[in-house]
């Protein structure tokens, strides 16, 4: 899976090093921020995102650079909630509208297992130090589990393939 994450704080870089794998590469994009970064984790500073859309995949367009040339496959949004809503309303205006006034909420996280866009924060989980680094784990364990589950749906319907016939 190569998944774009949107915001470099402590929520993207919290949900991108939970995700971060042989089968999961992780794009992560800040304005702002310059991040530490870590071992197998891709960082591209200086990249406001200013629209994403979806076509055959996730893209983004970056105020600096344009449209990118990367299709990702999931999105999360690690952004304050008006940034990440913003982003949603051409799309997913109803999603948007519940961003722009959501308080935290019991999940700590938004996944959308259909569109495959997730948005964590520490406003999503409330005002205490460490808010944003647990939103951002909450959103990849939801995403773990649905990928779990999904892997584990497509084994369940595979045919089985019988061995050889036993020559006693």
């Amino acid at each position: 899976m190569n998944l774009g994450v949107i915001g470099a704080g402590l929520a993207g870089m919290s949900c991108a090093r939970h995700l971060q794998s042989d089968l999961c590469k992780v794009t992560m994009f800040d304005g702002k921020r310059l991040s530490p970064g870590g071992v197998e984790l891709t960082i591209r500073q200086s990249m406001t995102i200013c629209d994403i859309w979806h076509e055959e995949g996730w893209r983004l367009a970056s105020l600096e650079s344009g449209t990118l040339g990367e299709v990702f496959d999931a999105l999360v949004l690690a952004l304050p909630a008006a940034q990440a809503s913003a982003l949603l309303a051409p799309l997913l205006p109803a999603t948007a509208m519940q961003v722009a006034s959501m308080e935290p909420s019991a999940d700590h996280c938004i996944w959308l297992p259909a569109v495959q866009v997730g948005v964590c924060g520490g406003w999503l989980r409330g005002d205490h130090e460490g808010d944003a680094w647990l939103s951002g784990r909450a959103l990849a364990a939801r995403m773990l589990r649905q990928r779990t589950a999904a892997q584990n749906s497509v084994e369940a319907v595979r045919p089985k393939v019988r061995g050889a016939p036993s020559t006693r």
